[in-house]
């Protein structure tokens, strides 16, 4: 199974395409909510793990799938018409196999 974390706000409404395209495939993912407060993300638990897994950006969704981390729903939307994310997401990590 794949592991699959999306930060998201909740007034992103492509956010809320990428959750529903989760929910829709029946794929379970993690969700963590982060708040934009003037000029950056509000100081939270969730935007401090999200920094930490994606570094200094200033959008949401951003998904990480196995370790893989996709920049939003505009990257994410070509990797499921390719089959690209199908791929990702049967990927999982062997325990001789690290991720990359």
């Amino acid at each position: 199974m794949a592991n699959v974390t999306i930060f998201y706000a909740q007034m992103c409404g492509l956010c809320h395409k990428a959750m529903d395209y989760f929910k829709s495939k029946n794929i379970p993912f993690e969700a963590f909510e982060v708040k934009w407060q003037g000029d950056g993300w509000a100081d939270t638990p969730n935007a401090r793990r999200m920094r930490e897994l994606c570094g200094d950006v200033d959008f949401v969704p951003q998904i990480i799938i196995n370790g893989h981390h996709i920049k939003g729903w505009r990257t994410l939307e070509p990797m499921i018409e390719s089959g690209e994310l199908e791929k990702l997401l049967q990927d999982t990590v062997s325990p001789n196999r690290q991720a990359t």
